[in-house]
């Protein structure tokens, strides 16, 4: 069996926290430059807000909502708190976002426990007694059907499912569980997919677990069937401890809509000073990167750039990324945010020369990105910048940095 811990509200809970003034309040953590909620407490949930939703339609709908920018240094510090916890628990764990965690019982001492409903709630409990945050629980035998019912019972609920509703104390069989839910709290369904599901009458996840695999594979490829497999509880994946290198780092921001492509620029310099920094720490270099911008209509155009050997200073990033900027950006169009990914990285390995490139230059910019790093360290990313990335020094209002996960 595999179990799923999901952080209920977890950026607004993370608020409430931190500010107990607002707890039982209609909360609302802003992202986006502040136009867009990443999460919204229960009480803003109750009148209609929704993660995800625009900051203007949500205050329509609760006009009451206290609106806060996100604090992700104090969400990144709860996190590490509840999976502390979570290893106390179980050996193995993964973490599958910022707030949601897999575990496999059958690590546990003793293996699966016989009632894993009174397992699940007494760590739903620990956590709630040493984080002050709330979390769902689901147990199931497929990671998918895990995280559905964790979902299930949300805030503060605990759901077990199993083959059969006899089998484990408190448990919902399969299908009744799956003929509760409708199509679209399959996680990964999604817009285009749930209007393959209308089309084809599957109301409910039990419609789409039991339906002809041919018509899954037609409407949603080869995904589909294995949907339909995990559905029905069959294990395609493991719980596992992702200790390799990520493929890619990035970073991006949000902002009230510009035109001035100085501050845009300043903006990419700021995330190349941010994934440069975050690389290295980790001995990697790169081989790619990308960049994009979003306009007012909250529409993307990016530009990607393959390197012809592993990169790893801002020095020798630069010109790429100004070329890619240079065929996106646009005078006459106003944006709302700037982001930068360094993709396929690898070990770094000891410094390669260029044929293009001095060696005593190649070897200078090194030594400076050297110095860089460990002033970085020891006196955080805003003790020295490039002069044109001052204009949007973090720590200005000019806008909100957006944590993005590593593939």
């Amino acid at each position: 069996m595999i179990g799923h811990i999901d952080a209920d509200s977890f950026f607004a809970s993370v608020l409430a926290r931190k500010h107990p003034s607002l707890r039982g309040k209609p909360v609302l953590a802003a992202g986006m430059g502040g136009g867009c909620v990443i999460a919204a407490s229960y009480e803003a949930k109750a009148k209609g807000v929704r993660t995800g939703m625009r900051m203007s339609d949500a205050i329509v709908l609760c006009p009451e909502a206290i609106r806060m920018d996100s604090d992700f240094r104090e969400t990144g510090l709860a996190s590490d708190q509840i999976e502390s916890i979570l290893q106390d628990q179980c050996p193995l764990v993964e973490q599958y976002s910022v707030d949601e965690w897999f575990l496999d019982l059958a690590s546990l001492v003793g293996g699966v426990p016989k009632d894993c409903m009174l397992w699940a709630e007494s760590v739903r409990l620990d956590i709630l007694r040493r984080t002050h945050l709330s979390v769902s629980a689901g147990v199931g035998p497929s990671k998918l059907l895990a995280k559905m019912a964790s979902e299930y019972r949300k805030p503060g609920g605990v759901t077990v499912v199993d083959f059969e509703a006899g089998k484990m104390q408190g448990a919902l069989s399969i299908e009744e569980f799956l003929r509760s839910r409708p199509a679209a709290a399959i996680p990964g369904i999604g817009g285009k997919r749930t209007m393959h599901a209308d089309r084809m009458n599957w109301k409910t996840a039990w419609d789409i677990a039991t339906a002809n695999s041919e018509l899954l594979r037609q409407c949603f490829g080869r995904p589909g069937v294995d949907l339909k497999r995990e559905l029905l509880g069959e294990r395609l994946s493991s719980v596992t401890r992702d200790s390799s290198p990520p493929k890619s780092i990035s970073r991006a921001r949000s902002f009230s809509a510009l035109r001035d492509g100085q501050v845009l620029w300043a903006h990419m310099l700021r995330h190349l000073e941010y994934t440069v920094l975050k690389m290295r720490r980790q001995n990697l270099a790169c081989r790619g990167i990308s960049i994009w911008l979003r306009d007012g209509r909250y529409q993307y155009d990016s530009h990607h750039a393959s390197l012809t050997q592993p990169l790893n200073t801002e020095e020798h990033l630069q010109p790429y990324i100004r070329r890619c900027f240079g065929s996106l950006y646009s005078k006459t169009q106003s944006y709302t945010q700037a982001g930068l990914s360094l993709w396929k990285l690898e070990p770094k390995g000891s410094t390669q020369l260029s044929l293009f490139e001095e060696p005593a230059n190649t070897m200078a910019i090194e030594d400076l990105q050297k110095s860089l790093d460990a002033i970085h360290e020891r006196f955080g990313r805003d003790a020295v910048t490039k002069g044109s990335a001052l204009s949007v020094k973090s720590g200005t209002r000019q806008g909100f940095e957006l944590p993005v996960m590593n593939e």
